[in-house]
């Protein structure tokens, strides 16, 4: 059975239950209910017919028994009995084959109930109202009212009432039938999208329209396939970049072994043939060992040991390295530091490399200057990096950070890939854009921590 119905189904029966137990208490109560107004009314109708009577010194004969039948016309049936002193009876509505059952009840002060207000005459319950007349208490006025139209009437109100909660349970079962659909429609399509996911169909997944919780479902379901068919090209380019700068080195060693073995390549020629394999060697070993670092980086967790340094130290030491880099292609860099607070918690030779490989990237493509600027918020600090090259082609520009994308002047195409993982690693993000006038401007966003009392910076 399919969620729709699971859900339709149980918003029924536990409709069906709340009318249940609603029909069954209505029922229990709507009886005292109205026995307890009927008792009010008879009680209420009486007083006042006496009161009238008391300041009117009116006839009971005559304007008396008019005035009471006037006031107690009704839709039930109410039996009136008028004793005077001695029991005489000065007026009655009640039949006189019922007379003497009435006197007997009274005589006998009335058989009572569980409710006192109710009186058993004969095969039948009344509810009764016994009032004292002109302030004496062996005249009386006696009021009755049949509970059997009680029940008449409790029968009736409660037929009404189960009519109409029916129509209602069943108007929302059928509005809870069409809801339950409208909601249950985009689980059934977003079933459908994750079976595409399934099958690796990444860029088939389309958004589903929805609201509230499951749009925001809809939203993560596509985000997730444009986001792992991104995922796929990218390896699907990974390894087909690989491959290319695996098998040229290869290639290389493999002629220039074979021309040896064969004789080819003699004397000069075969010692040129030797540097070139040791030199792809050496390439092939660079471009391996980067790109086990680069999946160690996105894969083990205890690769990192931070600690506490200076951003300002960082940098000073990475352009130290990158001096005889700096001298080859006749570049001036200036650091331009904060004076507050630069101090970072990273680890120290991972972000040195990572430092290498942004600066060392800009040293390749500058014309004559580099600015390094080191900026400091309240809980971030930014390291840009900026050269007067001609800056980052703009198709280039969104791939900048995959593996194996490199531009003008390049090397593996793993450097800028290896540092954003390190800086990410280090809870921070490495970003690029092309400068406004010219060049490029790579931005390091690092937190910024407390520093521990106990802990010092190195110098």
């Amino acid at each position: 059975m399919s969620i729709h119905f699971r859900i339709t189904l149980m918003f029924a029966l536990l409709l069906c239950l709340v009318m249940g137990v609603s029909a069954f208490l209505i029922n229990s109560f709507l009886l005292d209910n109205l026995i307890e107004q009927q008792k009010n009314e008879l009680n209420l109708k009486g007083r006042f017919w006496i009161e009238k009577m008391n300041e009117s010194n009116a006839k009971i004969e005559t304007e008396g028994v008019a005035e009471l039948e006037k006031l107690l016309v009704s839709n039930r049936k109410i039996e009136v009995l008028l004793l005077g002193k001695k029991k005489k009876v000065l007026y009655t509505s009640l039949p006189s084959s019922n007379l003497n059952g009435w006197m007997d009840a009274l005589e006998r002060k009335a058989e009572k109930r569980q409710n006192r207000n109710i009186w058993m005459v004969g095969s039948d319950d009344y509810v009764v109202v016994n009032l004292p007349f002109k302030n004496d208490e062996k005249q009386r006025l006696i009021l009755a009212s049949p509970v059997r139209g009680l029940k008449d009437t409790r029968m009736e109100m409660t037929n009404n009432i189960l009519l109409i909660v029916l129509i209602g349970a069943v108007s929302t079962i059928l509005l809870s039938f069409f809801i339950t659909r409208s909601m249950v429609q985009p689980l059934h399509k977003l079933t459908r999208e994750i079976k595409k996911i399934q099958a690796r169909r990444f860029s088939e997944v389309q958004l589903i329209p929805a609201r509230g919780e499951i749009a925001e479902v809809s939203n993560s379901v596509y985000s997730m396939a444009q986001e792992l068919d991104r995922f796929h090209e990218i390896q699907r380019q990974f390894l087909q970049n690989a491959s290319h700068e695996l098998k040229t080195p290869l290639m290389s060693i493999q002629g220039y072994a074979e021309g040896i073995r064969d004789g080819v390549f003699v004397d000069a020629a075969a010692e040129k043939g030797f540097d070139v394999i040791v030199e792809e060697t050496n390439r092939l070993k660079h471009i391996v060992t980067e790109i086990i670092l680069l999946a160690k980086l996105e894969g083990e967790e205890n690769l990192f040991d931070p600690s506490w340094h200076s951003a300002t130290d960082l940098v000073t030491r990475t352009i130290e390295r990158l001096h005889p880099l700096q001298l080859q292609h006749n570049v001036t860099i200036s650091v331009r530091p904060t004076k507050t607070n630069d101090v970072v918690y990273v680890d120290e030779g991972k972000f040195l490399q990572a430092l290498l490989n942004i600066i060392g990237n800009a040293l390749r493509h500058a014309k004559d200057q580099i600015t390094i600027e080191i900026k400091s918020g309240k809980r971030q600090l930014q390291i840009e990096v900026q050269d007067d090259g001609e800056g980052i082609a703009e198709e280039l520009l969104p791939h900048l950070f995959h593996r194996f994308v490199k531009g003008k002047n390049g090397d593996v195409g793993l450097g800028l890939a290896i540092s954003r993982a390190i800086i990410e690693r280090s809870h921070g993000c490495l970003q690029a854009e092309n400068g406004r006038l010219h060049g490029a401007i790579f931005r390091i966003t690092l937190p910024l921590y407390p520093q521990p009392e106990n802990s010092r910076t190195p110098e």
